[in-house]
């Protein structure tokens, strides 16, 4: 019998989750943080994951002045039920958009260029649409990359919850792909303090999920360097802020395509200069609106047109440069 709130009963009955409560381990983390003195605070700060040493190489493939790799976290109707917890048929309608109309855009436009690209996927995105999971093992340029079970979120996860889920959702995603991924990138955008140690044992090259350089960094964890390799992303370098009008959280202007242009320009125009590197996280359901696309195909012939050569890469080749 599946126990638990709404969204654990889910991954506990699919996955055939065994669920542990367990308690907080540390009497400071009832305290509120204005009652602990600084070294706690410190002490708390230096144990979790953090920056350690800047992977940033002296130079690119080819020569190359700057790399580019765009994301595309395929969500479909996992982020409305595992993230918001929404199963109406308005919701759930959005995500059926981005396999629907958006990915059929984006696959076009990708072909198009000639680019390849990650596409960060939930397992359940691939069991909800088979069709599209195969159109993308059709492009072998393309990476697929590890993205939760259902898009559900770490901080909910219980005791044993997150190995469990995710060790059964790899199995499930290595089966449907053929291939094993080597990128992880939660499903909201953060780790709990057991990720990072799952990530390791799942045998993971990188991760996506955190802020803390423009370049590739080196995870720290405990104050030692973790092996995984840190590709960071950005809120700014994601359309769901200017975009993705919804009721759920509030989150409702919506920016015109020619103001994000000329932010996401400016961002690239300074990764070149600098010889970095330049990450877009991008959904199939917000970019893959018409007059989005044609956004994203404008940024793509402004990068191409920079003298001196773009390495468009998936992360997976990114990484393993870095390394």
């Amino acid at each position: 019998m599946c126990r638990g709130g709404r969204l654990t009963a889910l991954l506990a009955c699919l996955c055939g989750v065994h669920i542990v409560f367990a308690p907080s381990a540390n009497a400071n983390d009832d305290q509120p943080l204005w009652k602990l003195p600084p070294e706690v605070i410190r002490d708390q700060v230096s144990r979790s994951v953090s920056a350690g040493a800047s992977l940033k190489p002296s130079a690119w493939p080819n020569g190359a002045k700057v790399a580019v790799s765009l994301s595309f976290d395929l969500d479909t109707e996992a982020l409305w039920l595992g993230f918001y917890k929404q199963s109406s048929a308005s919701y759930i309608s959005r995500g059926v958009y981005g396999a629907r109309v958006g990915m059929p855009r984006i696959l076009s436009l990708l072909d198009e260029h000639k680019i390849p690209a990650t596409f960060f996927t939930p397992v359940m995105s691939m069991v909800l649409h088979p069709d599209t999971l195969q159109q993308l093992l059709a492009r072998p340029q393309h990476e697929l990359a590890f993205h939760s079970y259902v898009h559900e979120s770490v901080n909910e996860f219980k005791g044993d919850e997150e190995r469990e889920t995710y060790e059964a959702a790899l199995a499930k995603f290595t089966e449907l792909t053929g291939k094993r991924p080597v990128g992880f990138r939660s499903g909201a955008w953060d780790l709990s303090p057991q990720t990072l140690g799952i990530v390791q044992d799942l045998g993971f090259l990188y991760d996506s999920s955190l802020m803390a350089d423009d370049d590739p960094y080196m995870i720290v964890a405990d104050g030692v360097a973790s092996g995984i390799i840190e590709l960071p992303i950005e809120w700014m370098l994601t359309d769901t802020p200017f975009f993705q009008g919804q009721w759920v959280n509030r989150l409702s202007p919506v920016k015109a395509t020619a103001e994000v242009f000329a932010i996401w320009a400016e961002e690239f125009d300074a990764a070149y200069r600098d010889g970095g590197m330049f990450i877009l996280v991008l959904h199939p359901q917000v970019i893959g609106r018409r007059p989005r696309i044609e956004l994203l195909d404008r940024l793509i012939t402004h990068m191409k047109s920079k003298p001196g050569g773009v390495w468009f890469a998936t992360h997976e080749q990114i990484a393993r440069h870095v390394k």
